[in-house]
């Protein structure tokens, strides 16, 4: 006979189980809701993209705009009169170069705001989504206007039609995965404990 006869009786049927393992069910809607957490999922499609942006834009500096200062290419696109000067080739070669050392630093910055699960990655990628589009678009725009470019500009745009597609596509998923939300989210401030404060009734004598 049980000491506690208040104690519920024990069910003589064992809890679920998945194979060894006990299934654990969730008590609150708070977990039901939680979702999936951690640098898993389609977040690794992301990390993958933001490496693949540091690698190409590190070869085009590397083997285009770096050693067009050191070979003659930039002295022969700004030199008027040469076969391939154009007023607007200069400052179109100098906004590629500028635009992928800016993304080649920011692909690096979110790589590791990424890992370091910064709070604040979310905005910031989708800002570089966004960013690369607008990019895209104006450098497709300025490359038209230069006529002996003009026939190589259909591969820009096929790159801003992508760019285009990867923000339809990742500016939701970072806006409503609770993935994103719950790896990426803010740590809410632990409630301090309220210690009880016992109060003395006037007419209540006080306890020795």
């Amino acid at each position: 006979m049980s000491d506690n006869p208040y104690q519920a009786p024990q069910s003589s049927r064992g809890g679920l189980t998945l194979g060894e393992q006990p299934l654990v069910f969730a008590q609150t809607p708070q977990q039901r809701n939680a979702g999936p957490t951690g640098l898993g999922g389609w977040l690794i499609v992301i990390a993958i993209k933001l490496v693949m942006s540091v690698i190409v834009n590190f070869m085009v500096l590397r083997t285009q705009h770096i050693p067009a200062f050191s070979n003659g290419v930039w002295e022969q696109i700004t030199t008027p009169g040469s076969g391939l000067y154009d007023p607007l080739l200069g400052p179109v070669f100098l906004y590629e170069a500028i635009g992928n050392g800016v993304f080649l630093a920011a692909s690096l910055a979110l790589l590791a705001m990424y890992f370091m699960k910064t709070p604040s990655f979310p905005r910031w990628m989708i800002v570089l989504l966004v960013g690369n589009v607008a990019f895209l678009g104006l450098d497709v725009y300025l490359t038209m206007q230069i006529p002996h470019l003009r026939d190589g500009a259909m591969g820009g745009v096929r790159q801003v039609i992508g760019a285009c597609v990867a923000v339809l596509i990742w500016v939701p998923y970072l806006l409503v995965s609770k993935r994103v939300r719950n790896t990426f989210g803010r740590t809410p401030p632990p409630v301090p404990r309220r210690e009880p404060h016992w109060e003395t009734r006037a007419d209540e004598p006080a306890t020795p």
